[in-house]
């Protein structure tokens, strides 16, 4: 302690760290080195901006030794927070270079979306997520950045589908925002790395501020990602992603000070970045929206725009009030993502005072369960084989109670009273909820809280048929039931047809080795489909889920992509043979009977090989 102590005191010295300042004074030391300690947080840097004041702190620690101290220059990694500094770049070149916000990407890009929707995308739509792109994971990042690919390889090649109409809907993407980047790479005639350096982060003065792109170090002095227990600190791998200007740039709480105070100015005075701050799209009028680079969300009157991000244990969060000329920048480099919404309500007290208590909700008693559901964010592919992992991790449910509407999300429950006919508001934060229709599909919009920023999202009603819970029993039946009728219902009819048999001489059916291939071709269709359920569904799912599959497909899934198309051959054979089996009495009529419930489960398991992208499979 006594160490930190004269190296803090060492720093002010040298004027890395400020002086004390009013919201110094604010910001309680103890407080926030307490909250590090209850969220396992290892280093955290902070920048507050108020008016013409600006103050900047660090706590922690940036790496596995414990010496070394996080300060306002440390790098840290800034994630999805990058968005917003590839939408300050993208409106800040697009002024200079005369490029129209609303007119098609395509002419600037190089290469035609493919999917089911045609029309133009736009810049406006990328830099608000309703460019309407599937959602594409697999092989989207790499374990080194020699091994990243250019975007001017990567993205005509892994490009996402067309999966809704642009300007529909918010389907968050970082393949959409990073075409945005690609955009003006292709336009300024050099890597958006280098466009982004020359035209926002030298003029702001952001000196430690850089994208990673290809073949690029992670700054040398730069926080790591650490998981922390009692016994110290091990420094997690590095995420390095293809469509990197939408997550890998590293920066200082020093230079986002300079970003946060850019904006604001702007916000007073015009220039490029002032673009950033209107909303520029919501799914509903009376709900939060989004900017460009930017969400938004509110704190009693006031309106706010903001973005986190998180990446393979870092996380960040950054959020601006332009009315109040206030804003703050905050990164770790580990810990519960819980903090970054502790952190966020507490500044918000600090730099507006405490929120007006709301008025009683004047809730509608109509009857709210027409609203009840399975609900889908509308961030997944619609063609890949990731469709059916990403339909169980981004489900959401809907019940009705009363006049209440709970929404089950994440682990929590959230509780809604109905204001209108589709408006709803959370009893407990105040947060609005609305359902409308887009092309003849029920939607549910509400904001999601990620660490402190409030993303405006979207999602899908699923049919009952579609809804992740009736699914989970659905596939364990489809998976069981075949098994079940084969191994402990077929013998057993076996042996009743064997005791009647030996009672009841008859003459031996002449078509007994059709019957025996068709039991063996039923029993091997069922063991093929049980072995591709375990070994590359529910595998890949895992593997998707700890982030194995963003480097690419596995070898040892690919190899049992023949799966499906041997099932489906076999299923064929014994549609053809069902008929044929009545026809000339095989087994008698338990076993007829059995066979006949036996072949209709194993076109089940075609269609769903067909219907979850397995059959072509995709990625």
């Amino acid at each position: 302690m006594i160490r930190h102590q004269l190296r803090a005191f060492f720093l002010f010295a040298a004027g890395i760290l400020p002086a004390a300042s009013p919201i110094r004074a604010q910001v309680s030391d103890s407080i926030i080195r307490g909250l590090m300690v209850d969220h396992s947080v290892p280093g955290l840097a902070m920048a507050v901006v108020r008016g013409d004041s600006t103050s900047l702190y660090g706590w922690g620690q940036g790496s596995e030794d414990p010496s070394d101290l996080v300060t306002p220059d440390t790098p840290f990694r800034i994630s999805s927070v990058a968005k917003s500094l590839v939408a300050a770049t993208v409106v800040t070149e697009a002024r200079a270079r005369g490029i129209d916000l609303n007119a098609d990407v395509e002419p600037l890009i190089g290469f035609p979306f493919s999917g089911p929707f045609s029309g133009p995308v736009t810049l406006h739509h990328l830099l608000t997520h309703t460019g309407g792109f599937d959602e594409r994971m697999v092989g989207y990042a790499a374990r080194s950045s020699n091994e990243m690919r250019p975007l001017s390889e990567y993205f005509p090649e892994r490009m996402p589908d067309r999966g809704w109409p642009a300007g529909a809907l918010v389907a968050y993407s970082n393949h959409g925002m990073s075409l945005a980047a690609y955009a003006v790479e292709r336009a300024a005639g050099e890597t958006f790395g280098k466009v982004a350096s020359a035209s926002l982060f030298t003029f702001l003065g952001m000196t430690s501020t850089r994208f990673i792109e290809a073949g690029d170090r992670i700054p040398s002095d730069g926080a790591r990602a650490l998981s922390c227990d009692e016994e110290g600190c091990i420094t997690r791998p590095e995420l390095f992603s293809h469509t990197y200007p939408a997550g890998l740039a590293f920066s200082t709480a020093r230079d986002m000070a300079r970003f946060v105070r850019a904006v604001l100015e702007a916000h007073e005075e015009g220039g490029p970045l002032a673009e950033l701050i209107p909303e520029r799209f919501s799914h509903d009028s009376r709900i939060p929206g989004m900017s460009y680079g930017f969400f938004n969300q509110g704190y009693g009157p006031h309106r706010a725009i903001a973005h986190s991000g998180s990446s393979g244990g870092y996380w960040a969060l950054l959020l601006l009030v332009p009315e109040a000329k206030v804003g703050f920048f905050l990164a770790a480099n580990g810990g519960s993502s819980r903090v970054g919404r502790i952190v966020r309500d507490r500044m918000f007290e600090l730099l507006l005072g405490p929120v007006p208590v709301p008025e009683a909700i004047a809730a509608r008693t109509a009857d709210p369960s027409s609203r009840a559901g399975s609900y889908e964010l509308t961030r997944y592919s619609h063609n890949t084989i990731e469709r059916l992992p990403q339909l169980f991790h981004n489900s959401i449910r809907v019940v009705a109670r009363g006049d209440s509407l709970i929404v089950y999300s994440g682990g929590r429950a959230e509780a809604f009273v109905q204001l209108s006919d589709s408006l709803y508001q959370g009893v407990e934060g105040g947060h609005l909820m609305a359902f409308g229709t887009r092309d003849g599909k029920e939607y549910l919009f509400r904001s999601s809280d990620v660490y402190g920023a409030r993303l405006p999202a979207a999602y899908e009603r699923r049919s009952p048929l579609l809804a992740a819970g009736f699914l989970n029993e659905y596939l364990s039946w489809l998976v069981g039931l075949p098994l079940i009728l084969l191994f402990l219902v077929w013998p057993v009819a076996a042996g009743f047809s064997a005791f009647r048999q030996r009672h009841h001489p008859r003459e031996v059916v002449p078509t007994r080795r059709l019957q025996l291939t068709a039991t063996l071709l039923a029993l091997s269709a069922c063991i093929l489909y049980s072995w591709f359920g375990f070994g590359f569904t529910a595998r890949s799912t895992r593997l998707l889920e700890s982030g194995e599959l963003l480097y690419g497909m596995t070898d040892a899934l690919a190899a049992l992509l023949w799966i499906p198309y041997a099932h489906t051959l076999l299923a064929g054979v014994l549609l053809l043979g069902l008929p044929l089996a009545w026809k000339q009495g095989w087994w008698g009529l338990p076993r007829r009977l059995l066979f006949s419930l036996l072949v209709p489960a194993v076109m089940l398991q075609v269609a769903f090989f067909f219907q979850w992208n397995y059959l072509p499979a995709t990625w």
